[in-house]
C-alpha cells in the first residue's frame, strides 16, 4: 500500500491544482483556502494512520468525494455579497468565546453589504443562504460562488479565476443554476441567464445541474445530468428541458451534452457567444477562454484588444479557416478578425473549409505585415465589380475548397493597403456571385 507519506504528497497536489482557490465551507459559512484545506486533510490523515495503514484504503479517491463541491451559475444583481465581506465578518468572528453560527453570520453580514436599495442586499443574503441550503442537500460539504470566492482586489488571483473558471466549473460536483426571473419552465426564454457572456461557459462546462426558479423552486423534480443517445431521450422532463434550453441558446442538445474544450468548430462556438454580452468589453474574450482552451493573459483596459488576441491565439494554432467567417465592423487592429463575437451572428452558410480538409502547404500565418495567405490573388473584371457595387480597385480570392462539395467556394474581397502586396478586407461573398474569369495577380500576399 502506499506510505502516508506519498498520500499526503498526492492529495496536496490535488488541492493546489484542481480546487479552486478557496471554497465555502457549507456547515458553518467559512471560507477555505488552499494550504487551510491541506492542513485540515493533513491533519486527519494523521488521525487515521494507523487504520490506514492497516486495511486497503484508496484516500486519494475518498478524499475528492469529501471535498466535492457546488457552483453557483447566476447573474449577478445590485447589492452582492462579496470576498471583502467575508473578510469583515472574518475579523468580527475570530476570537470570539463563543463563534457565531450560520444564521448569526448572516445576520453580521447585512450589516456589512452596501446597496442602492435594503432589498437588493436581502436578495444577495437570500441566494447566498439558498445556495448553501441547497449544496447541504446534494450532499457537499463545500460550495463555490463567484462573488464571495474571488479576491478581485488581487490581479493575480483574478488572473488565475478566469483561466481556471472553465475547469472549475468542469470538476464540480453539481451546478446550481440560479435563475432569478423565470418562475417556470414556461417562461424560461426571458431569463437574462441566457444572454449573459459568462453564463455559456457554465452551461457547457459542468456534467451535472440543478435549475431554480427565483423563488428557489427546483424547475426539474431531479437533478439534470448530460447524457447522449437513448439514454438522454429516456430521461424525460429532463431532456425535454435541455430541448428548451438548446432552442433558446441555438446549441444543439448534442453539442451541449458532448461538448469538449478546444479550437476546433470555431465559427460554430463564436456563433454561439454572438448574442451574449458582458458589463467589460474584454470579458467577451476572456469568458471564451475555457471554451477554446487558450491561454491568454488578462488585461483589463485593453477593450476590443482582448478578442483581437484571442482570435490571434486560434489562427496561430489551428488552420480552421472558419474563423475568418464573419460580417460587419473589423478589428481595429487587423481586419481579416472581427471586431466581437457579434459578428458571428449570421446564420448563412459560406461553407470555407475547415482544418480536417486543410492543406498544410496553405496554413496561413501572422507576420508584422499582417495574415500571410498563400493562396491565389485574382483582380476582378470590370463586369463583376460594377454588378456587386465593389470598389474600382477590388481584388479577391477563393478559400481552399471542399472536394465534397459542388459549389464554388466564398471568396474574400479585398482592398489596397499601406505598401505594395499588402490588402485590408472588405467583405465575403460566396464565390457563385463572381461569374467572370479574372486576372492573376499574385500567389501569396498580406492582409492588415
Amino acid at each position: 500500500m502506499t506510505g502516508l507519506q506519498d498520500i499526503t504528497a498526492e492529495i496536496g497536489k490535488y488541492i493546489q491544482n484542481y480546487l479552486p482557490i478557496r471554497l465555502l465551507r457549507v456547515s458553518d459559512m467559512t471560507l477555505v483556502g488552499r494550504t487551510l484545506l491541506q492542513g485540515e486533510v493533513n491533519k486527519a490523515l494523521g488521525e487515521h494512520q494507523r487504520s490506514c495503514l492497516s486495511e486497503e484504503c484508496n484516500y486519494l479517491e475518498d478524499l475528492k468525494e469529501e471535498l466535492r463541491y457546488s457552483i453557483l451559475s447566476h447573474r449577478w444583481g445590485d447589492g452582492e455579497v462579496v470576498f471583502h465581506h467575508f473578510q469583515t465578518l472574518h475579523q468580527q468572528v475570530v476570537g470570539m468565546p463563543n463563534p457565531p453560527g450560520f444564521k448569526d453570520k448572516l445576520l453580521m453580514l447585512r450589516n456589512y453589504v452596501p446597496s442602492a436599495s435594503e432589498a437588493a442586499s436581502e436578495s444577495s443574503l437570500v441566494k447566498l443562504a439558498h445556495f448553501l441550503k441547497v449544496s447541504a442537500e446534494k450532499q457537499c460539504k463545500f460550495a463555490w460562488m463567484d462573488t464571495i470566492c474571488i479576491n478581485k482586489e488581487s490581479s493575480t488571483e483574478l488572473d488565475e479565476s478566469i483561466r481556471s473558471m472553465f475547469a472549475w466549473y468542469r470538476d464540480s460536483h453539481i451546478c446550481i443554476v440560479y435563475l432569478s426571473e423565470t418562475n417556470s419552465r414556461s417562461d424560461l426564454k426571458q431569463d437574462p441567464w441566457f444572454g449573459r457572456g459568462w453564463t455559456l461557459q457554465e452551461l457547457l462546462a459542468p456534467r451535472r445541474f440543478a435549475f431554480y426558479s427565483k423563488n428557489w423552486k427546483q424547475i426539474t423534480r431531479s437533478d439534470c445530468e448530460k447524457h447522449s443517445g437513448e439514454q438522454a431521450r429516456r430521461k424525460g422532463i429532463e431532456e425535454r428541458l435541455w430541448a428548451d434550453i438548446a432552442s433558446i441558446t441555438q446549441i444543439k442538445v448534442e453539442d451541449i451534452h458532448n461538448f469538449k474544450p478546444g479550437m476546433y468548430d470555431i465559427r460554430k462556438r463564436m456563433a454561439w457567444a454572438a448574442r451574449r454580452q458582458t458589463m467589460r468589453i474584454e470579458d467577451m474574450a476572456y469568458c471564451l477562454l475555457g471554451i477554446f482552451n487558450v491561454n491568454l493573459s488578462i488585461a483589463y483596459g485593453e477593450k476590443d484588444g482582448a478578442f483581437y488576441r484571442l482570435q490571434l491565439e486560434i489562427l496561430q494554432n489551428c488552420p480552421d479557416l472558419s474563423l475568418f467567417d464573419w460580417e460587419g465592423q473589423a478589428s481595429g487592429h487587423n481586419s481579416m478578425f472581427a471586431s466581437s463575437p457579434a459578428c458571428f451572428r449570421s446564420n448563412r452558410a459560406v461553407h470555407i473549409i475547415t482544418w480536417p480538409h486543410l492543406d498544410t502547404d496553405t496554413a496561413w500565418t501572422y507576420t508584422n505585415l499582417g495574415v500571410r495567405i498563400q493562396e491565389v490573388l485574382y483582380k476582378l473584371n470590370q463586369g463583376d465589380v460594377e454588378r456587386l457595387s465593389l470598389h474600382p480597385d477590388a481584388v479577391a480570392f477563393a478559400f481552399p475548397g471542399d472536394p465534397q462539395d459542388h459549389d464554388d467556394p466564398p471568396m474574400l474581397i479585398l482592398g489596397e493597403g499601406d505598401r505594395p502586396g499588402q490588402y485590408v478586407r472588405l467583405g465575403l461573398i460566396e464565390g457563385r456571385h463572381i461569374h467572370s474569369s479574372h486576372e492573376e495577380l499574385a500567389r501569396y500576399f498580406f492582409v492588415k
